[in-house]
């Protein structure tokens, strides 16, 4: 890995042979390698075809230096120190498309300094330029011939994450998705992303096709080890991968044109459906204080020590407080919810506390690190979901008091759905769901939004209270989670069986 640029090097001969095979080569293709590298993707061209004419450029000087020397007894190999976003060459090319096939690793995740950062948004203009990744695919697309053939190795957010909508609309208006192969980022020697997986993304440029509708490409994940790949560059079938066949026109329809990847009844499921979280309740996150440890406390009731965070005697603490006004009293701080649960429908205790005094709110309000955000909805009856992701996300009734940013709040329009709300966001099916709508590590309200929803008539309202309310009270939660569960998966699949 080059640490400056972000830049991942290619050391995994199953994917660049899994690469080079999705381009169906011929001798006289013209090939782009936008971010060089070491050579590994060009090493497995020649392998294939010894003379391909390829082009290749690299940020990185050193990288071109070794490349230059490495390759100076190859004629049909041109190496360019060059910025593939901003070369002015490649303007000149894209302006008609110039190449037969492209194949890359581009840098992720790589900070660009603002003056780039704010070239780049003119240059690309409404498209996210925070992401290398996706500005190197889309300038990538534009460089080739109509019908050349691009392969790619990316992170797999563009996928769904909302910042990247612009891109995917691109994609599915001016190419044919051919395949996608979604992997552990543990495949790729030196990464390890917590927050994605990685993905292999063929597709042929067809900006002038009208066919698009009639494309369907499978999704390919749940693969046991990069050998897999080498079995699916010879046309194989893995037994224990899991296929979504998507059709490109329908992905268009979807929000923000995401690709749901799941199983495929699960994904179709999230596409088809006419109701949605959003429209019966505001999803929103909750305050940062822009210093937690300062702001911060824990309760001296807590069984658990937290290095740098002070603990609060109950005489400074006011547990009634429910307004945005600081305290007028002796008493300094106030509940939080803050983090995981461990425990679903209702917190078994609560440690943290936030200081609410006048100078604390005046400082969340004007510090320029804190956000004062959402505060109408502070001290509100709600639900309470973690921001970060667990494997079975634990939803918990939430009765006033502040929120902070690790909590997406959901408050009902009607307070007549709040406990059914509250069954329905622990149940399996919303838990597939959310995993389906956004796989990274995180949940944010504007993916809990758009999680699927049976709005019930008056007795199935009143029969999932009563199941939630049995749980609340300690009853047989196993028992009446299983009523839940099996209601909302008849339920969601009836609703998006009569939408289709």
């Amino acid at each position: 890995m080059n640490d400056v640029f972000c830049s991942y090097y290619t050391k995994n001969k199953n994917i660049t042979s899994y690469m080079v095979s999705k381009l169906s080569l011929k001798n006289s293709d013209r090939i782009l390698e936008p971010c060089g590298g070491d050579g590994m993707f060009i090493d497995a061209l020649l392998d294939v075809y010894p003379t391909l004419n390829i082009d290749t450029c690299d940020l990185d000087m050193v990288a071109v230096q070794n490349m230059q020397s490495k390759y100076a007894m190859n004629d049909n190999i041109s190496v360019r120190w060059a910025d593939a976003l901003t070369d002015e060459l490649f303007d000149v090319y894209s302006s008609c498309g110039f190449y037969d096939k492209i194949i890359g690793n581009p840098p992720y995740g790589g900070w660009q300094e603002y003056d780039k950062r704010s070239a780049l948004k003119k240059k690309f203009s409404g498209f996210y330029v925070k992401e290398t990744y996706s500005l190197f695919l889309l300038r990538c697309i534009s460089l080739l011939k109509e019908g050349g053939v691009l392969s790619f190795i990316i992170p797999d957010t563009f996928l769904y994450l909302r910042n990247h909508k612009s891109l995917r609309e691109y994609l599915l208006n001016t190419t044919i998705i051919n395949e996608i192969v979604v992997f552990p980022s543990k495949f790729f020697p030196g990464v390890s992303f917590g927050y994605s997986n990685l993905c292999i993304i063929t597709l042929t440029k067809e900006s002038l096709c009208n066919n698009k509708a009639e494309n369907t490409f499978p999704v390919i994940k749940n693969l046991k080890s990069d050998e897999d790949l080498i079995t699916l560059s010879f046309g194989g079938k893995l037994k224990n991968a899991i296929y979504t066949h998507m059709n490109q026109k329908n992905i268009s329809f979807n929000l923000d044109s995401a690709f749901f990847i799941g199983d495929t009844e699960s994904s179709n499921q999230i596409a088809m459906s006419k109701s949605r979280v959003s429209d019966i309740a505001d999803c929103v996150t909750g305050i940062y204080c822009g210093d937690n440890k300062k702001f911060l406390a824990i309760s001296n009731e807590s069984q658990r020590v937290i290095a740098g965070y002070h603990i609060v005697d109950d005489s400074k603490v006011c547990l009634e407080h429910n307004s945005v006004a600081p305290l007028k009293s002796a008493k300094r701080y106030i509940p939080i919810i803050k983090g995981s649960s461990s425990t679903s429908y209702h917190r078994t205790s609560n440690k943290w506390l936030i200081e609410w005094t006048e100078s604390s709110i005046n400082h969340y309000n004007t510090d320029k690190k804190a956000r004062f955000q959402n505060s109408q909805f502070y001290f509100k009856r709600g639900v309470a979901l973690p921001m970060v992701k667990s494997s079975k996300i634990k939803a918990t009734l939430m009765s006033g008091g502040v929120f902070d940013q690790s909590i997406v709040g959901v408050f009902p329009h009607e307070e007549k759905y709040m406990l059914y709300l509250l069954g329905y966001l622990n149940s399996e099916i919303a838990n597939r769901y959310i995993h389906i709508i956004n796989p990274t590590a995180n949940n944010s309200a504007n993916y809990v939004k758009k999680l699927p929803f049976y709005i019930p008539n008056k007795n199935e309202l009143n029969m999932v209270d009563e199941w939630v309310l049995s749980i609340l009270d300690n009853g047989d939660k196993e028992k009446y989670q299983n009523y839940i569960d099996a209601f909302f998966e008849e339920k969601l699949n009836v609703i998006v069986a009569l939408s289709g």
